[in-house]
């Protein structure tokens, strides 16, 4: 027995450095006491995703994921600073440097990216939805009698001729177009406003995009209902979630707890309407 006892002591130090190579949670280096010890939490945000970050914002509206982030800021005690970024490309490589310690930028997960990040469990759901042009729609029918069915989400198009589609490139609605709409034409760009453009030129009929970012093209523009019909059915749950850098289970965790509580006490259904159901954030 004590042969036994002196092998697994003399075995311990050997066993944690490897929970210290292989799980951060156990190293001096990892990302919580990193940002405790500098009083600063570094995110990283989406540049042209309004109102999750607003650039140019009237007081008091800084953006959705930019209060989460401050609400998050606050609970570590420490400051935020706050990073505007294009691509998800860019999120993970400030990430995988270490020059950001979260990427909260209405970012849809997807198994390509995990490859890079890590998710936390998703703080906002969405689907893909769309503005298709009112024209290439078949006439609502006349008296009470109902023979055709209502468009509600995209897949209600699929029985339509001649629909094609502007997208952004490379995004989780991008890769669904093209799984499910295989025959039409699809036209994918840099960003979403471009995208956005193009059915306004009537260079495509249906913008696509989530439902937040449909939501928030028709609180700044209304006008636009009398031209395109909003598709907001649900088609596929598409989760938003926060990315972090690879390998920190404490950190994860700890985000993790955050979300649900910020879920469970009302604190996400707040803003969402704050931003979603009011067009206060938006300057005249």
């Amino acid at each position: 027995m004590s042969c036994k006892f002196i092998f697994k002591w003399n075995s311990f130090p050997i066993i944690l450095l490897l929970l210290i190579i292989h799980f951060p949670i156990f190293s001096q280096n990892a990302t919580l006491q990193k940002i405790l010890k500098s009083k600063t939490l570094t995110v990283s945000v989406n540049q042209f995703y309004d109102p999750f970050y607003i650039s140019d914002p009237k007081e008091g509206f800084p953006g959705l994921d930019v209060e989460i982030a401050k609400d998050y800021a606050d609970y570590l005690g420490v400051s935020l600073r706050v990073l505007p970024l294009k691509s998800f490309d860019e999120h993970a490589t400030r990430l995988e440097r270490g020059d950001t310690q979260i990427a909260i930028a209405g970012i849809s997960t997807n198994l390509e990216r995990s490859k890079r990040v890590n998710f936390t469990d998703p703080y906002l759901f969405t689907s893909p939805s769309g503005l298709v042009n009112r024209q290439v729609l078949p006439p609502e029918p006349e008296g009470q009698i109902i023979t055709s069915v209502p468009f509600r989400n995209l897949l209600d198009l699929s029985s339509l001729s001649g629909i094609s589609f502007s997208v952004l490139s490379n995004s989780s609605n991008h890769i669904w177009l093209k799984n499910n709409f295989k025959k039409n034409p699809i036209y994918s760009y840099s960003d979403d406003t471009t995208a956005l453009n193009e059915l306004k030129k009537n260079n495509v009929n249906v913008f696509v995009a989530d439902g937040f970012r449909i939501q928030a093209a028709l609180q700044k523009e209304p006008n636009l209902k009398s031209t395109y019909l909003p598709l907001l059915g649900n088609v596929q749950e598409e989760h938003i979630s926060m990315a972090v850098q690879k390998g920190d289970i404490e950190f994860l965790q700890s985000l993790n707890f955050f979300i649900k509580e910020i879920r469970r006490n009302g604190r996400v259904n707040t803003l969402t309407n704050k931003y979603f159901s009011s067009r206060d954030w938006i300057k005249n």
